[in-house]
């Protein structure tokens, strides 16, 4: 080859070489420009895990680990939850659309107050009811007791309500670990203090002779020790499995359920 063609050759090669160069510049340019924009992306491979909606939420309703999902969300919002735990059974304050973060200002625990006038729900187990009981300082352990609490319940009968013979004050313990559901009226829950009123989880069949018992009866309750309570009913109790199963009762049945006349 002559020198003339060598020459030649050579600034066409080195403009393919120019040209080659630029594409591959603009190519990893893109790249780069595309990997930047997916890590602010929900559901990519950075950034933190937290809990979003798996579907529509509505406002007022007790969350579901179905209804949750754990997506890569960066930069993370404040108050986001890393684990599906710590919001399924919470209750819902606001609609919160499928794919938004669950943050912790968009929850309340479940059955807790929403607003002073707005509440969610109580947490009442199938089967169950709850049934609100007068209390005060002597008679509700100086007002200790709180919401989540376990409490005793003691009953003073006169035995002549029984058609007994004999009339003397009879004193039974009617109830044990009475779960406390609130604590007072909802607009004036309050964290500590003596209130008026003490709304307990208990059963349909419960209920009827606790009423009862109300009506003729003197209650009083003690604080049970946390290291004795039982779990919190979340399932029918199969002695009483729905609210049909509540019968009606009388001087006999309670009688014969805590033995007031036979000592």
């Amino acid at each position: 080859m002559s020198s003339t063609s060598a020459d030649v050759a050579r600034p066409r090669r080195g403009r393919l070489y120019i040209i080659i160069g630029a594409v591959l510049a603009v190519l990893a340019f893109a790249a780069a420009a595309g990997l930047a924009s997916l890590s602010l992306l929900p559901g990519t491979t950075t950034g933190t895990r937290i809990v979003v909606a798996k579907n529509d939420i509505g406002a007022r309703t007790k969350i579901q680990a179905s209804d949750l999902q754990l997506s890569t969300v960066n930069p993370a919002p404040k108050q986001a939850f890393t684990s599906i735990s710590q919001v399924a059974g919470k209750g819902a304050r606001v609609d919160i659309p499928a794919g938004d973060p669950v943050s912790a200002n968009l929850i309340a625990p479940a059955g807790d107050l929403l607003s002073t006038s707005d509440v969610a729900f109580l947490p009442i187990p199938s089967g169950y009811v709850a049934l609100t009981v007068p209390t005060g300082e002597l008679v509700g352990v100086g007002g200790y007791p709180q919401v989540g609490d376990r409490i005793t319940m003691l009953a003073t009968v006169n035995t002549s309500i029984f058609g007994s013979g004999l009339q003397v004050p009879v004193v039974r313990t009617v109830f044990s670990n009475l779960y406390i559901l609130r604590v007072g009226p909802v607009t004036a829950q309050t964290a500590a203090g003596v209130s008026s009123s003490l709304t307990l989880l208990v059963t349909g069949c419960d209920a009827e002779y606790l009423f009862w018992l109300l009506n003729n009866a003197a209650l009083k309750y003690t604080l049970e020790s946390f290291r004795d309570y039982a779990a919190t009913p979340s399932q029918p109790d199969p002695t009483c499995p729905n609210l049909s199963s509540a019968g009606g009762v009388g001087p006999r049945e309670v009688d014969k359920r805590w033995h007031f006349t036979t000592g």
